[in-house]
C-alpha cells in the first residue's frame, strides 16, 4: 500500500485550541467543540480502505488520551517541530522514508469536509505532485504530496494568502498542482453559522450535539 492519510490533532485543552472562537465562546466551550469535531473526524475515517491512517498529535503528554480515542484504527505519532511548517515537513519526510508515494495531510477542525475529497486527492496524486483543498479563509484544509517538497512550506503559514503563496511556490518549483473544490475550517465564531447548516446526525453527531447545546445556552 503506497497511500497514507495523516491527520494533525491537538489535545482539546481549554485555552490551547480554537482560541479564535474566544471571547465569543469560553475557552472551555471552544475546547469542547474542538473535541467533538476531532472525534467525529476520526470516526469518519475509520471505515475508509485503500490507505493507511496515522494520527499525528500534540502535545506528547496527551498520548494516553489519544490512545484511548484512536488506538487500533490509527497509528499514533507525536508531532515534531516548533512551528507548523516544520511539523508538516517532518511528516512528509517521515512517510516518504516509509515508502509512501501518495501522502495526504488534513486537519481535524473541518468535520464536514466530504470524504469524497480524500478519494479525489489520492486520485490526483497519481498524476500530479501536489494537491490542495482550499479553505475559505485563504488557507487550505488538506494537502497531498507525492514526495517531500520541503520548499512549499518555506513560507509564512496560517495567513490569509498561504494558499496562493503555496501554489506560486509549487509553480516556481515546476511541480504539477491540482486544486480541489474549496471547503472550510471552523476557526471564527461566524463559521458556526455555516457549520450548523452542514452538520449531519450520522457523520457529525458529537459536533451537532455540542452546537445545539451551545446555541440553546446562548439563546436561553
Amino acid at each position: 500500500m503506497n497511500a497514507v492519510l495523516s491527520l494533525f490533532a491537538k489535545a482539546p485543552i481549554p485555552g490551547q485550541v480554537k482560541t479564535r472562537l474566544s471571547p465569543a465562546l469560553s475557552a472551555e466551550d471552544a475546547a469542547a467543540g474542538y473535541e467533538a469535531m476531532l472525534l467525529d473526524t476520526l470516526d469518519q475515517h475509520r471505515s475508509l480502505r485503500g490507505h493507511d491512517r496515522v494520527l499525528w498529535f500534540a502535545p506528547e503528554s496527551a498520548r494516553a488520551w489519544f490512545e484511548s480515542k484512536a488506538a487500533g484504527d490509527f497509528a499514533l505519532r507525536v508531532q515534531q517541530g516548533d512551528r507548523l511548517a516544520a511539523r508538516m515537513r517532518f511528516l512528509f519526510q517521515t512517510h516518504a522514508a516509509e515508502g509512501y508515494t501518495r501522502m495526504l495531510l488534513r486537519g481535524t477542525d473541518s468535520p464536514t469536509l466530504p470524504l469524497s475529497r480524500i478519494e479525489q486527492a489520492f486520485a490526483a496524486l497519481e498524476k500530479c505532485d501536489i494537491v490542495i483543498c482550499p479553505d475559505c479563509d485563504g488557507g487550505y484544509n488538506l494537502i497531498g504530496l507525492d514526495k517531500p517538497h520541503d520548499e512549499v512550506f518555506d513560507l509564512p503559514m496560517s495567513t490569509s494568502n498561504v494558499l496562493e503563496a503555496t501554489l506560486e511556490r509549487a509553480r516556481l518549483l515546476g511541480l504539477r498542482s491540482e486544486v480541489l473544490e474549496p471547503h472550510y475550517d471552523v476557526d471564527e465564531f461566524e463559521d458556526l453559522d455555516r457549520l450548523e447548516v452542514d452538520l449531519d446526525p450520522v457523520l457529525t453527531p458529537r459536533s451537532l450535539r455540542w452546537l445545539r447545546d451551545l446555541r440553546g445556552r446562548i439563546r436561553g
